[in-house]
Order: structure tokens, then C-alpha cells, then sequence
């Protein structure tokens, strides 16, 4: 057997053994879909539907009211949880960012202790912040900046303020950790053309930031679009329900089948799937060294 031989049968059996192990990851995903177009529960391990059915996708983006005639629209729920998502990703990519950077690229006293104080956040877990936070927006002075707001993003404020402060310990971390990686040779270089610290941020290291500035932005935006507890503690509102808490109100009666909820699931896991893929391209390595170069 010549080496040619040898090396397609390696080829065909290193992509059989893939496609195995993707078709098993992806298979409970296939199920929801395939019950999704079955009347009924879907009693078979097998995915295909056995009682096809369109209702579930038909009536996917809309649902019955709780205390209401007309219903809701998940169309509405995508847009309340976007209220609070995209001002999330958006501050807390930028602060997190500019914290990273002043701990990594500028000299000033207490800066190890300022790194050790939020390497000392990122042990504490997010929920012994929730009651003083509570405390904090519930208080009547307070309270009456976004509880009765009609400004859009304002009904949200206790859900996405935080993040103007850089309060995502781990992102600063997962910034320091990449801008340790990059040599001063390029801030330095800047510097010389009489580049300032915030052009030589945005013109020289943001090219090589944008790999670590996507995957932070898309953990903030899948953390912040699945958290549950937060819209459950300070959105009481059913005009301003957030998928989070539509969903899990959307359990089976006289009005939902296991189609409708399964199709509404799908609706939910679809936005993180895209969003995903369209952040895919940029996981690429850290390209630093190729920009010395040039």
C-alpha cells in the first residue's frame, strides 16, 4: 500500500470520526427542531416528527397574554432584551477595555493593587452583589430615574448601568492577559511619530485588539442575553418582559402545545447562533508579530 493510499484512508477515517462526534453534539439540537413539527410530545428518540404539524412555527412569535386580550409578541421580548444587551456589550466592552489598558500600559502608584482588587473581584461570585444592588436602585431617589422612564434603554438602567463602570472583572482580566502579549516596540514606534496614549490605543493596538474585542463583546452579549435573575428582580412590567422571563411563563395550557415551545426555544437559541457566526471569523490569533514586521 503506497503512502497515497495510506494517506486518504487516514483522511476518511479522521472526517468519519468528526462527523460522528459533530452529528452526537449536535443531535439534541436536531430533536427540538424535529418536535418542534410534531403534534404532541415527542416520545421517540428519533428526531424525525411522527404527527407533522406546522402550528408551533406558525405561531412561533406570537403568544397569549397573561392579563391581556391581545397577547404577546416575542418580537416585543427580542426587543426589550436588546434594550438592556446591546448598552451591556457596548459599555462594558469599552471600560473593561480602557481599565485594561491603563493597568497594562501606564505607570502610576497602587497599580498592583488596583490588579490584585480586581483579581479579587473575579473570585467573588455575581450573586452576594445582588441584594446591596437592589437596595441601591430600589431606594426611592433613585428609583424614579428608570422605573416610570418612557425613554427606551432607561426601563433597563439597573440591568446595563454597571457595565459603564467596568464592573466584568474577568473581561479586564482577558484584556491584561492580551495586551501582555502584544510588544511595547508598536506603543513605543507611536510614540515617536507623536502619537498620544488614545491614538495609539485606537490607531496602532486596536488592529491587534480586535480578535480579544469580539470574543469579549460576544461572552458579554450570550452572558447578558441568557441571565434570568436580573430581569426576574427588577423588571416587573409584563409591557417590558425580556425573552428570559417570557419563556419560562410559556409552559403548556389549553393555547400551548410542546410545538409552541419548542419553536419559541428555537426563536431564543437562533439569535445567539447567529450572532456566533458572525463573530466566527474574527477568532483569530493574536497577529502582533506580523504587524512589527510590517
Amino acid at each position: 500500500m503506497n503512502k497515497t493510499i495510506q494517506k486518504r484512508i487516514f483522511t476518511i477515517i479522521k472526517y468519519t470520526i468528526i462527523l460522528v462526534f459533530a452529528f452526537v453534539m449536535l443531535y439534541p439540537l436536531l430533536w427540538i427542531i424535529g418536535a418542534s413539527f410534531n403534534e404532541g410530545a415527542n416520545e421517540s428518540f428519533f428526531f424525525w416528527p411522527t404527527h407533522f404539524t406546522w402550528i408551533g412555527w406558525q405561531e412561533a412569535l406570537t403568544a397569549p397574554g397573561w392579563g391581556s386580550a391581545r397577547g404577546y409578541s416575542l418580537l416585543r421580548a427580542v426587543w426589550n432584551t436588546m434594550q438592556y444587551v446591546l448598552p451591556h456589550v457596548i459599555f462594558g466592552t469599552v471600560s473593561t477595555l480602557l481599565t485594561a489598558y491603563v493597568l497594562t500600559r501606564m505607570h502610576f502608584k497602587g497599580k498592583k493593587l488596583v490588579f490584585a482588587l480586581v483579581i479579587g473581584t473575579l473570585l467573588m461570585p455575581n450573586t452576594i452583589f445582588r441584594i446591596p444592588m437592589y437596595a441601591f436602585w430600589t431606594s426611592p431617589s433613585v428609583a424614579t430615574i428608570w422605573e416610570n422612564s418612557s425613554l427606551p434603554f432607561m426601563p433597563f438602567l439597573p440591568l446595563w448601568a454597571g457595565s459603564v463602570f467596568a464592573v466584568n472583572s474577568f473581561s479586564i482580566f482577558m484584556f491584561i492577559q492580551f495586551f501582555r502579549t502584544i510588544p511595547r516596540d508598536l506603543d513605543e514606534a507611536a510614540y515617536m511619530d507623536g502619537a498620544n496614549k488614545m491614538q495609539v490605543l485606537w490607531y496602532v493596538l486596536m488592529p491587534v485588539l480586535k480578535p480579544i474585542v469580539i470574543t469579549v463583546a460576544l461572552l458579554l452579549f450570550i452572558a447578558e442575553f441568557n441571565d434570568y435573575q436580573g430581569p426576574l428582580i427588577y423588571i416587573t412590567n409584563a409591557e417590558l418582559f425580556p425573552l428570559a422571563k417570557v419563556l419560562p411563563l410559556l409552559g403548556l395550557d389549553s393555547t400551548n402545545t410542546y410545538a409552541h415551545v419548542y419553536a419559541r426555544s428555537i426563536v431564543l437559541v437562533s439569535i445567539l447562533i447567529i450572532v456566533f457566526f458572525v463573530a466566527q471569523k474574527y477568532f483569530v490569533g493574536n497577529n502582533a508579530d506580523s504587524a512589527i514586521k510590517g
